[in-house]
């Protein structure tokens, strides 16, 4: 074993994919440091600085105080605290759907709702592009999975006709915001095929802005929304929100929810007064239109989300241009496969409603530069 071991790191090394660790200690919302380096992180999924919002630390620590630091349990035992039905009225609430469950990760989530739904005898039709949490929640799961062409919804509908009626249940999988791309999935397309083929859509928000006329905050029984508490809401957690039947369903069969230890009391206390922070202002507003900023300087097309990519194709070229941008002061995410296709290494800039313009001024420069030579 530590022989197979040893070979498959050196076979990465070679092909530039080997990953490392680099401890990375947060300044605040924006800043981020390496070594005795401070950076200007452009490579957070923390939206709206909300880790280091003042209210939402103070809520954790009161938590902490009033409950100690771990749950002790599950939540099926005795770590259901109280704080757990707030946080989830919550998220019903601000998606517009009947009920919610918090899990302890968003990719919990996706392992534990997908089996938990459908089985061997079940179809799964996914789009190509789907995060690597909700493959592995189909495979758990054992059902059939056919891909659909990135979002194309002719392509699903024609895989749906050719091959639904062999099958007994049958999910669609999607997401509003591809985390890789950062374009936005067909979600109302993509239901009304679910409607057609007696099926339910799980769209994954995990990259969603909480945007004031969100197209997936809808309460329909065919409609499943998964999302994360660790990105624009700044804490840690996974969510389901839809239909009340089926979200109690998974409440008694989800086994990642039920045999997991329940999150500390400060995680809830935490992101479920930055939920109240994001249903009184309009963030998502500020983020994206630092995105469409730097999109304008980069003459680069209208970014459909706070995640804005540059496709560099080589992983070796990619790693040098992201080392440059650190030692120029910048920190963005260099993405190799397999988190995307072979040849198609990018930069993955995101975007925070608390970075300044100058910074995203700069960055493009910077950017612009090195892509040049």
């Amino acid at each position: 074993m530590k022989e197979f071991c040893a070979k498959a790191l050196t076979k990465q090394k070679e092909q530039n994919l080997y990953r490392q660790l680099v401890p990375s200690d947060v300044i605040d919302a924006v800043t981020i440091k390496r070594g005795k380096k401070n950076l200007i992180s452009f490579a957070s999924n923390d939206y709206f600085g909300l880790s280091q919002n003042s209210q939402v630390k103070k809520a954790a620590i009161a938590a902490t105080t009033r409950y100690g630091v771990g749950a002790g349990a599950s939540r099926y035992v005795s770590g259901n605290n109280s704080l757990y039905t707030k946080l989830e009225k919550q998220i019903a609430d601000i998606k517009k759907c009947a009920d919610a469950i918090v899990f302890s990760s968003g990719y919990s989530c996706a392992i534990g709702v997908i089996p938990a739904l459908v089985g061997k005898g079940d179809l799964v039709v996914a789009d190509r592009l789907i995060h690597s949490s909700l493959i592995d929640g189909v495979k758990l799961s054992g059902a059939t999975m056919m891909r659909f062409l990135h979002n194309d919804v002719a392509h699903a509908a024609e895989i749906l006709q050719q091959n639904r009626a062999k099958y007994q249940k049958c999910l669609i999988i999607t997401e509003t915001v591809f985390s890789m791309d950062g374009d936005r999935g067909c979600v109302e397309d993509l239901q009304k095929l679910a409607q057609e083929f007696s099926s339910i859509l799980i769209a994954d928000d995990a990259h969603g802005l909480f945007e004031k006329n969100d197209a997936v905050a809808l309460q329909n029984s065919d409609l499943l929304i998964l999302g994360t508490l660790s990105k624009a809401v700044g804490n840690l957690g996974g969510y389901v929100a839809g239909d009340k039947d089926i979200i109690d369903y998974l409440r008694n069969f989800a086994k990642s929810q039920i045999y997991s230890t329940a999150l500390p009391p400060a995680i809830l206390a935490a992101a479920s007064t930055s939920l109240a922070i994001i249903a009184k202002k309009n963030l998502a507003q500020k983020t994206l239109q630092n995105a469409q900023y730097f999109c304008q300087l980069m003459n680069l097309d209208n970014p459909q989300s706070a995640i804005v990519v540059i496709i560099i194709g080589d992983s070796l070229k990619t790693l040098e241009i992201a080392k440059k941008i650190i030692a120029n002061g910048f920190l963005v995410a260099a993405i190799r496969y397999p988190t995307v296709e072979k040849n198609k290494a990018r930069l993955r800039i995101t975007f925070s409603a608390l970075h300044n313009k100058s910074d995203i001024a700069k960055l493009a420069s910077i950017i612009k530069q090195q892509i040049s030579q």
